[in-house]
């Protein structure tokens, strides 16, 4: 049941992208192009985070039938309001959530504000102080030279099947925040770092990091890294790239739900980023100095992060050199070489202290993606 409720907006989003721009050179789009209102399937994308159901299929119904019953069915939701707004995989009317008391929106509000980077909340200050100074010991255990090197996967390996390998759960880390949600919380479910190849096909990730780069012109950067949130970010992406993002964010969330066995995960944020080898001496950057390789723990930075998502968009030997993906345990540092369509996810905790080594040729594209366990904390669009 946990799945079925993401899966409609999962194949939904597939049949928007099987006849929309994204596949331009089809047939069926250059037939229909003019009959498809892109703008309006984006907008509607927008405004609901996509819930439609799947369209039936009848005999003698073509492509373009299904994307009017489509658009149909996102109006009816829009109007009638049974849309789901939360990002959520668990129904507002099955009560389910984790244990925690529902609230009302300004409760909410004041809720995500506490474990943001600049929330002056005394509760907030408190268990981000209490996780940095976690991640500074890990820092101080781990990071060293000399240690053994363990690479985990290669940039020329595809893999034909998901590797996980488990690591221990550092349960006390995920239970200051707020507590335990059952069904969700890493303490309580396993800690398992996973590696799947062809997550996105060539083309959509060539597609997505063109775009990003497209997206990024004239914006600042900080020495080689440049970031933008997608979320916010939708007008500079474009509809193609709006709805590449949107898909791949649910494909996302249902693989994270079926890799872990989550009962419910919410939405916590998004950046697409670019690493520079060289970058250049511009008017454009706001921090020459700034070392995007230094090693963190994710939940540290933000505490509401449970699970993170990487999914790369080009690939180390072909595209760039350096810009390694490092699990930094104890003994040895565990290596993910990126490869385009490859999807990393694990959990956010002390456990998977991790660091990107320093891009040295060309550049590096990832899209980046974190998940909470708390109703309360999911991202939204006044973060």
């Amino acid at each position: 049941m946990r799945n079925s409720l993401s899966l409609p907006f999962l194949l939904s989003v597939f049949l928007l992208l099987s006849v929309s721009p994204l596949r331009a050179s089809t047939p069926y789009y250059d037939e229909y192009e003019d009959d498809i209102d892109m703008d309006e399937i984006l907008e509607f994308m927008r405004r609901t985070r996509g819930r439609p159901k799947p369209p039936q299929a009848h005999p003698g119904h073509t492509q373009k039938d299904t994307i009017s019953q489509l658009l149909e069915q996102l109006k009816e939701g829009e109007a009638a309001g049974t849309l789901l707004r939360d990002g959520s995989h668990t129904s507002r009317a099955s009560g389910r959530g984790g244990g925690q008391q529902a609230s009302s929106p300004r409760g909410e509000k004041t809720q995500r504000a506490k474990f943001r980077k600049d929330s002056i909340d005394a509760d907030s200050l408190r268990t981000r102080e209490e996780y940095q100074k976690h991640q500074a010991d890990r820092v101080r255990k781990a990071f060293k030279e000399g240690k053994r090197r363990e690479v985990l996967v290669k940039s020329t390996t595809r893999l034909a099947e998901p590797a996980q390998w488990d690591v221990p759960c550092v349960a006390r880390f995920y239970d200051s925040a707020y507590g335990v949600v059952q069904g969700c919380t890493p303490s309580v479910m396993q800690c398992v770092r996973v590696v799947r190849d062809g997550f996105g096909s060539e083309d959509e990730m060539r597609d997505l990091a063109e775009i990003t780069e497209r997206a990024m012109v004239n914006l600042f950067h900080q020495g080689g890294t440049t970031s933008i949130a997608p979320a916010s970010s939708l007008d500079r992406l474009g509809n193609k790239g709006s709805l590449l993002y949107l898909y791949f964010l649910n494909k996302i969330k249902l693989q994270l739900i079926k890799e872990f066995g989550l009962g419910e995960i919410y939405d916590s944020g998004a950046l697409l980023t670019r690493l520079k080898g060289n970058p250049p001496k511009d008017e454009w950057d706001v921090d020459p100095n700034h070392v995007y390789w230094n090693p963190h723990v994710d939940k540290a930075n933000i505490p509401t992060y449970d699970y993170s998502a990487l999914l790369y968009l080009n690939t180390l030997g072909d595209d760039f050199e350096g810009g390694e993906f490092a699990f930094l345990d104890d003994d040895a540092d565990r290596i993910v070489q990126p490869r385009a369509g490859r999807l990393l996810l694990f959990p956010s905790g002390p456990e998977n202290l991790h660091q990107v080594r320093e891009v040295t040729r060309g550049t590096r594209y990832v899209l980046a993606m974190w998940f909470t366990c708390s109703k309360q904390h999911q991202y939204t669009d006044d973060d």
